[in-house]
């Protein structure tokens, strides 16, 4: 049998019950399912199939005229994982990419995974192939979890293992961020954006080059002070008097970067911060702050200063560097320390599809005076809806901030 008369078996594809959705309306839909997943804690799988040089019309695929007889092997072994992966026993919504198909599992697994490799070994052997999967298959599964901390250790291993071995599929981690760059338009922003963040930051380097080292001065002048006062307590100070503190943090995706500030409070201040938690319950007026640590009339803070550049967060303005870095950007949600991200409930990782930023929607809304879950919602809002625009409307509502200082702790 040629490997033309081998593919018109996919005359199956023409009677499918589904319809394959556009592009635009299919990526639509994935995000209001990552927003789903959330809410519900569940998850999805996306399976990306490429068309190996066939056309789809939107109803059926157009099979190549000629096939070449040595790789008709493996366009029999494509097309039986592909109708194992559409069939009905595995029914999902389709819609069409570039140069390929998606395939929509709604509240599943990678557990789905699992299943469908064993179905296409067994369909395999029936047609006399081997039970090994073939490498060239080239099948992108994106995952999405909506589910809390506990479950994504477990399903990191399985992804781990599941890259290891042979298999049909390769699994990816999706964001709505990563959703939005599939298309041009989101590619687009994207280094838009980036272009903006560099050249924003060095313009705020410049800008505000008189200003850091004004307030470098500040910052050494208080820990020389908080020295000599430690001296004459008959306390010991730790060496460490570095003007910059360099805090790891998590940026987008789940990545860590050293996130640099001018110190404002005394060197070993993290250490008394668990002491300082069950105060801040007290201390905190009724505002719901979750796994932030932020406290009114911190202790902790430097006298001479210390205070002042919290206010008016001239202590952040080091934090170009990291944007010029790309760790950051001019405009996101602020990035979150490791021991945060571990209390996190679904919804809230969200806010980790993007890189951090200087500024958001929570710094121009009353920072401290704002419910944690309400930081959360502004965060996601600014996700769905930040454009050109908004970033610079809400960096020009932060230099008001900044200058009013209203919110700060």
């Amino acid at each position: 049998m040629s490997g033309t008369d081998r593919m018109n078996s996919l005359d199956w594809f023409a009677q499918h019950e589904e319809f394959a959705y556009p592009r635009n309306i299919f990526l639509q839909r994935i995000k209001e399912e990552i927003y789903r997943c959330n809410r519900r804690s569940q998850c999805f799988v996306w399976i990306e199939i490429p068309l190996k040089g066939f056309a789809y019309d939107g109803f059926q695929l157009q099979i190549p005229k000629r096939v070449k007889e040595k790789n008709s092997k493996i366009l029999e072994m494509w097309r039986i994982s592909v109708q194992t992966m559409l069939s009905k026993e595995y029914m999902s919504v389709i819609g069409q990419g570039k140069d390929c198909l998606w395939s929509l599992y709604i509240n599943q697994d990678l557990q789905l995974l699992e299943s469908i490799k064993s179905k296409i070994k067994e369909r395999l052997k029936e047609a006399g192939f081997s039970r090994d999967l073939p490498k060239d298959l080239n099948f992108n599964v994106y995952f999405y979890s909506g589910k809390s901390q506990a479950f994504l250790q477990e399903e990191n291993r399985f992804i781990k293992r599941w890259n290891s071995e042979l298999n049909f599929s390769r699994v990816m981690r999706i964001s709505i961020e990563d959703v939005k760059e599939k298309t041009f338009r989101g590619l687009y922003v994207r280094f838009l954006k980036r272009a903006v963040d560099i050249a924003g930051s060095l313009f705020g380097i410049v800008l505000f080059s008189l200003i850091m080292l004004i307030c470098a001065a500040f910052v050494k002048r208080s820990l020389l002070k908080w020295q000599s006062e430690q001296k004459k307590m008959g306390k010991e100070s730790t060496k460490d008097t570095s003007i910059l503190f360099k805090q790891i943090r998590v940026g987008r995706n789940g990545k860590l970067f050293k996130c640099y500030k001018f110190r404002t409070m005394y060197p070993g201040a993290d250490k008394e911060k668990d002491k300082l938690k069950e105060q801040l319950n007290m201390e905190n007026g009724g505002i719901d702050r979750g796994p932030t640590f932020k406290m009114d009339n911190d202790p902790r803070i430097l006298k001479h200063g210390g205070a002042f550049l919290r206010r008016h967060s001239l202590d952040e303005l080091p934090q170009f560097f990291n944007v010029l870095k790309g760790d950051m950007s001019l405009v996101g949600p602020r990035p979150p320390t490791p021991d945060e991200v571990k209390t996190y409930e679904a919804w809230h990782y969200i806010r980790l599809s993007v890189k951090p930023g200087l500024t958001c929607i929570w710094q121009t809304s009353g920072r401290s005076d704002v419910d944690f879950d309400e930081w959360m919602r502004l965060d996601n809002k600014y996700i769905r809806e930040r454009s050109t625009f908004v970033d610079l409307s809400l960096k020009l509502k932060t230099v008001e901030v900044m200058l009013s200082g209203k919110g700060a702790s």
